[in-house]
């Protein structure tokens, strides 16, 4: 039997009041454990981490996790204070820091724990820097390349502006004012070129892109050729009916504007009907489709072809016989009243070489032709 039990088996009072005093010891030395057990924060050059300490000062606390503040270290409450539960203790060590600023370095220290934080604490939130913002610099100390912002005067896509931005190179200049240069883009002076204070940069933006669109496709014709009718004319028989293609264009463009167009594939969703038609062969002076030629007999001579009112003007736009012989008119029939439309066209337009407009002065005028 253990004396623990003999003496809880005793009838003695002695024994009993011993046995008290035993359990209250033992009772209050848990409850102080439990007091001075804290659960904390503690955070370190940025980086945090949850604690249980049972420790009596900050101090100790950063000593039980290999912490020892040196100068120049900044711990955010007294060392000597007494840690408590959800307390968030933040230590930032003192770095040494190599800033290169635009090649010409700089030795600075710092607390900060970021290499966005540290040119941020010096005004430079604006420059270029070797690696991302949210590196974390370490206790030992780092060496940054840093850009400072230079005025520069670009031109992109034909729009010229004046503008302040670090960058290295030219094309890092336009990544970082999200335009980035294409492989296809031009650009002067070249993207490797480092960039100088108030250089003058020009792109020109080349896009190649693909276009897909449904075209029409135009008939075949049947031509048969007609005697009867006169050189040149066309008459459908029968019209044909358009088929349908899928066409798929390499389109060019410069600064936005197309400049190339050029078909890479065609596919044929429809198969297109040919067309009847016939073609004058008869000999003379071609057809000529009703145009200007047929306004201006309508204004000489109400669109009469063949008038001749006696009054020494002949055919549909009124010539000469002087005019008509001078200007070949005999090569078709002795007076233009006698020639056809064609024939008759075909000698105005050689009139109208030699002597404008004016050889009709009214009726042109009347049309706004001169």
């Amino acid at each position: 039997m253990s004396a623990l039990k003999r003496i809880n088996a005793s009838d003695s009072v002695g024994a009993r009041v011993v046995t008290g005093a035993l359990l209250a010891t033992v009772a209050a030395g848990g409850v102080t454990g439990a007091v001075m057990h804290k659960e904390l924060t503690l955070t370190v050059d940025g980086e945090t981490r949850d604690i249980s300490t049972m420790a009596f000062s900050v101090e100790r606390v950063l000593a039980e996790n290999d912490i020892t503040p040196a100068d120049g270290d900044q711990v955010n409450t007294d060392l000597s204070s007494a840690p408590k539960s959800g307390q968030v203790i933040t230590v930032d060590r003192l770095k040494e820091v190599e800033l290169n600023l635009d090649g010409t370095p700089q030795i600075v220290k710092t607390n900060k724990n970021s290499v966005g934080e540290i040119l941020a604490e010096r005004g430079l939130e604006a420059a270029a820097v070797s690696t991302s913002l949210d590196k974390s610099v370490p206790v030992a100390g780092d060496s940054l390349e840093v850009t400072l912002p230079k005025p520069v005067v670009v031109t992109d896509g034909g729009k010229t502006e004046r503008t302040v931005i670090a960058a290295r190179t030219v094309g890092e200049l336009f990544e970082r004012a999200g335009k980035p240069l294409a492989p296809t883009d031009k650009v002067i002076p070249a993207a490797s070129t480092p960039v100088s204070k108030d250089m003058k940069i020009q792109v020109t933006r080349i896009r190649d892109e693909q276009l897909t669109v449904d075209e029409k496709v135009a008939p075949p014709e049947i031509v048969t050729k007609d005697p009867s009718m006169i050189n040149g004319r066309k008459v459908v028989v029968r019209p044909g009916t358009p088929g349908k293609a899928e066409v798929t264009y390499k389109v060019t463009k410069i600064n936005g504007k197309v400049t190339k167009r050029e078909k890479v594939t065609e596919k044929v969703l429809v198969e297109p009907k040919p067309a009847t038609v016939r073609v004058g062969t008869k000999p003379g002076a071609p057809h000529v489709p009703v145009g200007i030629w047929d306004q201006i007999a309508m204004c000489e001579s109400t669109g009469n072809w063949s008038i001749n009112t006696g009054n020494g003007f002949y055919g549909g736009i009124q010539f000469t016989q002087s005019t008509w012989d001078a200007f070949g008119g005999q090569e078709y029939a002795p007076r233009a009243d006698l020639a056809t439309r064609e024939e008759q066209i075909a000698i105005g337009k050689k009139v109208q070489a030699g002597q404008g407009w004016g050889a009709w002065p009214l009726c042109t005028s009347r049309l706004g032709l001169r």
